[in-house]
This record gives structure tokens, C-alpha cells and sequence, in this order.
């Protein structure tokens, strides 16, 4: 167990209320820091309201915060007690939660975020317009995590892909996670009715198709036509990626949503967050600046 002093490259950030979902997260992160030499922080938000309302106001501060760290430090030592080659690093701050993750992760350099996700129906804390804020706010990668234990093997990604420039972002980061884990990527998009749009959506396979293809990545693709797959895109995202025993999804987050209100999220991104169940969800966050293959290959 380490205390954070330098920034690093290699950090997975693991909030953590010690809720099930958050433990969860924890052990995924466990296993992805085995595969890649990662290290591991875990991170408590103090929220001065919520103690509060738990332990009553005449409790000192510094007590609460004694015995959070406490907790925190004997997971971190369970941790290494049976991952010896992992280094753990324990966190404290205090504040509000999605800030203080989203600072973390800045200041330290991590390369992406794990955190649990209870649900829409869950009492946990990390729901709702936090994680909606993480997702948000982000510069890396956040994998979410539900109360139903599941494997960091990414051996079958799903990547839906629809025709705006900021979901083709998705593609560098598929290809970036599927050599890391030597993944097939499962590519799929929706059938379009109106014909210039279909021939658009073939176009834009074709070049994921060789975009994966150039970086040596297994892949399928998949048109998700009415008859099989009539719900919307988030139903069908869900219905295909059970289908296919899938391990991960990957959705763009901001412009996908683009709201800041938890109860408007859109049905796309709402629908796969809540209901991917046991699969763990990939959550990238768009960026204008970034450059992408799309940026270098035209897009017909």
C-alpha cells in the first residue's frame, strides 16, 4: 500500500464506497493490473453530508476521515496480500465526488477510471448524476462496472458504430483495448430505410472493416436489421452483445448524450449504462481535439 506521490502513466483509479458495486469494480481492476502491470488507486470521497446523516454531526471530521482510511488501507493490504505484484495506492480526498475523481485522474497521470454503477434502481452512491458527470467530464476512459461480477478478459468487444464523426472516435480506442487483449472486435450499426443513408452506413463499415484489418484485429461486423433486431439502438446494442457473450461494450459518452441532466439522458446511452447486466461498459468521452484515423481518411 503506497500513498500517491508522483504522477503516473499506468494508474487504473478505482472509486470506492465499499458498496457491491464498487467491489466489483475493485476485483476488475485487479485483473487488469495483473495482465498489464498497473497500478491500482482506490479512492474514498468523503461527502461531509452523508457522514452526517450516518454517524451525526457531533462526530469530528477527522474521525470519519480516521476511520475511512482505516477501511480503505486493509482492502488495499488485502489486495496485496494476495496479489503481491500489484502496488495499491489509498486516497482520501474530500469534496464532491465527481470532482474528485475527475481531479485524481488528472493529477495523477491515471489512464483510465473502473467505478461501480448500481443501477437505476440501486441505493448505492455511485449512480445517477455522478457517474453521469464522470462520464462526462473525463479525459480517459471510464469502464463501468455492475453488481454482478464480471471478467476483465476482453476477448469480445462490441463496438456500435452510427454516423457521426464522434462515434467513429470509438474506432482508435478499439483498436487501441483489442491489440492490448488481442480482442475480436464485433462491429455493428444499424440498418437505414432511406437508401443514400444505407449507402453511408456500408461506406462507413467498410472502413472500420479495414481500419481493423490494417491493425491485424480480428473483427465481425453486423447490420442490425428490423425483423431480427426492431427495438431501438440501445436494446439491440444489449440484445446482440448477449447473443454474442460479449465481455465488453464501448459507447461514446458526450455527444451522444449531450445534456448535462441525468434524468434527460438520451435512451441510447441510458439503455446500454443500465441494462448491460453482467457486461462491463466502456465509456469514452469525445474530444474535438483528438485526432483520429477519421481525421486522415475520408469518409464517403
Amino acid at each position: 500500500m503506497n500513498s500517491i506521490k508522483t504522477p503516473k502513466d499506468n494508474i487504473i483509479l478505482v472509486p470506492t464506497d465499499f458498496s457491491t458495486a464498487s467491489n466489483n469494480a475493485i476485483d476488475h481492476a485487479i485483473e487488469i493490473a495483473e495482465l498489464f502491470d498497473n497500478e491500482i488507486t482506490l479512492l474514498y470521497v468523503v461527502e461531509e453530508s452523508i457522514f452526517k446523516s450516518i454517524f451525526g454531526s457531533s462526530m469530528e471530521k477527522s474521525v470519519m476521515v480516521d476511520a475511512i482510511t482505516k477501511k480503505l488501507n486493509e482492502k488495499a493490504e488485502a489486495i496485496t496480500s494476495k496479489n503481491p505484484k500489484i502496488t495499491v495506492n489509498t486516497l482520501v480526498r474530500e469534496g464532491k465526488v465527481y470532482k474528485q475523481i475527475i481531479d485524481v485522474a488528472s493529477t495523477y497521470a491515471c489512464d483510465s477510471i473502473v467505478m461501480g454503477f448500481a443501477g437505476v434502481n440501486g441505493v448505492e452512491r455511485f449512480m445517477g448524476s455522478t457517474t453521469t458527470r464522470v462520464l462526462k467530464s473525463s479525459e480517459v476512459p471510464v469502464v463501468i462496472i455492475k453488481d454482478v461480477k464480471s471478467s476483465s478478459h476482453y476477448e469480445k468487444i462490441v463496438l456500435p458504430i452510427d454516423l457521426t464523426k464522434e462515434s467513429r472516435q470509438k474506432v482508435d480506442w478499439a483498436v487501441h483495448v483489442g491489440k492490448r487483449y488481442n480482442s475480436e472486435i464485433h462491429v455493428i450499426m444499424e440498418v437505414e430505410s432511406d437508401e443514400f443513408l444505407m449507402n453511408k452506413v456500408k461506406a462507413s463499415l467498410k472502413q472500420v472493416e479495414g481500419i481493423l484489418a490494417k491493425n491485424g484485429i480480428k473483427h465481425v461486423s453486423k447490420l442490425l436489421d428490423d425483423q431480427e433486431y426492431p427495438e431501438h439502438f440501445g436494446k439491440d446494442i444489449i440484445k446482440y452483445a448477449e447473443e454474442v457473450n460479449a465481455d465488453l461494450i464501448m459507447i461514446m459518452t458526450q455527444k451522444e448524450v449531450g445534456v448535462q441532466d441525468y434524468l434527460r439522458l438520451g435512451s441510447f446511452a441510458r439503455h446500454v449504462i443500465h441494462e448491460s447486466k453482467n457486461i462491463p461498459v466502456m465509456a469514452i468521452n469525445p474530444k474535438e481535439t483528438v485526432k483520429s484515423y477519421w481525421a486522415t481518411e475520408s469518409f464517403a
